[in-house]
């Protein structure tokens, strides 16, 4: 039977017995059409759920992004791509453990080469989150010669930051990321901070002026451009990063603490409220 056949064929099937239905009587036609738009609605709860819970994590609402999409999981119909964005949340809320779980058991299962490597980035961030940096790593190795995306760069590419390998090797992973996109924020970043581990300082700050182009959300970057021009001597300006850095979270998987951007800017002169001493 053609495909074409096979989408329409239910459809013309459903018409007619409404149709059917109709002429038997009014009252039939229409609960048949009510039967018919529930049991749609019950049959694709999982992308209502889903959907929403998207809507509310766009918005800023965790929480209530969090609960949708863990009520898409629970009907045991979620998409593979939903699943993963669950296992996602579930790391931000300090459950790798749980998030390593679900995300296996979506890779036990036949996938598009994009959602298994969206799904084992995830995975690999929850082996990162339980300190198990080799298994991050070695997750995303796996996929690297065969697949060359921006997600995997990036998140590679950091991972192998801070796994602590030899600079100069990460760096020209990094830099093969750059020149794969050249736009992207992570990229570009891993870039930065690589340069500045390597003491390439100019570099790095001419990079992390585009990384601030991109006006980052976490605290990291901005700590680290405030380190690379307190050492460069521009010391105004690393103020006005690390006020930035103090007023924002640290990225999920990071090397710092907010003791070290605290301390970093008491160096500087600036106190927590991320305003700078009358001393300075």
């Amino acid at each position: 039977m053609p495909p074409i056949v096979k989408v329409l064929l239910p459809i013309v099937v459903v018409v007619i017995l409404i149709i059917i239905a109709f002429n038997v009587h009014v009252l039939l036609g229409i609960g048949l059409i009510a039967a018919i738009i529930g049991w749609g609605v019950y049959a694709n709860r999982a992308v209502i759920y889903a959907t929403r819970g998207n809507i509310a994590f766009s918005r800023g609402d965790e929480d209530a992004a969090f609960a949708y999409i863990e009520q898409a999981y629970k009907t045991k119909r979620a998409m593979p791509q939903h699943v993963s964005g669950y296992a996602f949340l579930l790391n931000k809320r300090g459950k790798p453990e749980e998030a390593e779980r679900v995300l296996q058991e979506v890779l036990s299962k036949q996938l598009p080469d994009p959602i298994r490597i969206q799904v084992s980035v995830n995975l690999a961030t929850a082996y990162y989150l339980q300190g198990k940096k080799e298994e991050a790593c070695e997750l995303l190795e796996k996929l690297y010669p065969e697949f060359k995306t921006t997600q995997l760069y990036g998140t590679l590419g950091y991972y192998k930051l801070l796994r602590g390998e030899n600079l100069e090797d990460v760096l020209a992973f990094n830099l093969e990321a750059y020149e794969y996109n050249s736009d992207d924020l992570t990229i570009m970043d891993n870039l930065a901070q690589n340069y500045y581990f390597l003491g390439r300082l100019e570099e790095a700050r001419e990079m992390y002026e585009k990384v601030m182009a991109k006006q980052p959300k976490s605290a990291d970057p901005y700590y680290f451009y405030a380190l690379t021009l307190q050492k460069l001597g521009r010391e105004d300006e690393a103020r006005e990063q690390i006020e930035k850095a103090l007023n924002r979270d640290l990225a999920l998987v990071s090397p710092l603490s907010m003791d070290q951007v605290r301390d970093l800017a008491k160096q500087l002169g600036v106190s927590e409220a991320g305003q700078a001493s009358s001393e300075s």
